[in-house]
């Protein structure tokens, strides 16, 4: 009988400590530059980081949501209009621009974007999923959906930022058919 209180005493601590710890952990995550939680580093090195990063990082003006620097240049040409779109510094990205130029069937999709497939499923090793403001050209992974917004998207899971149309943002929603996707002359 008192090893069993014994035991009883042991667990309740135990299980009090791991919600503790549960407890004091919830309240470090950080937020990267795209919005979502990561894990929380050291507090000596996180205000170094957060300026090195600001200053190589270029704040693209949409909700907070930052991209480097990239020279990789697209234009969608539908509907006899242009919509010129500059890509980030990402795998996806770039693995989407490899593939250029394409002719794809636009679709619409919800109330706020267009679809299309790639020939090929994009590279998503390194990139990180964010929101998409109007204007953004992004990447939806698990159907293989390059999607470019005319309404706000908040993040998804899956869904990657490629980048944001730099001239053009309003023909957007009236894309429809057939388009031409190629390289802007670097």
């Amino acid at each position: 009988m008192k090893h069993r209180k014994v035991w009883q005493l042991l667990l309740t601590i135990l299980l009090m400590g791991v919600m503790f710890a549960g407890c004091a952990s919830a309240g470090t995550k950080t937020v990267n530059n795209i919005g979502s939680a990561s894990v929380p580093q050291k507090a000596e090195d996180t205000s170094g980081a957060v300026k090195k990063e600001a200053a190589e990082k270029k704040d693209n003006g949409e909700k907070g949501t930052a991209m480097p620097d990239t020279n990789l240049k697209i234009k969608v040409v539908a509907n006899g209009k242009e919509i010129v779109f500059a890509l980030n510094d990402t795998s996806v990205s770039r693995s989407f621009y490899a593939q250029l130029p394409l002719t794809v069937a636009v679709e619409n999709y919800s109330n706020n974007e267009k679809i299309f497939q790639p020939p090929k499923k994009l590279d998503c090793s390194k990139v990180q999923e964010g929101a998409c403001p109007v204007g953004t050209i992004a990447y939806f992974s698990p159907w293989n959906n390059v999607c470019l917004y005319y309404g706000d998207m908040s993040r998804y899971p899956g869904l990657y930022v490629m980048g944001k149309a730099v001239s053009g943002t309003e023909q957007i929603r009236n894309i429809k058919g057939k388009v031409k996707i190629e390289a802007v002359g670097q």
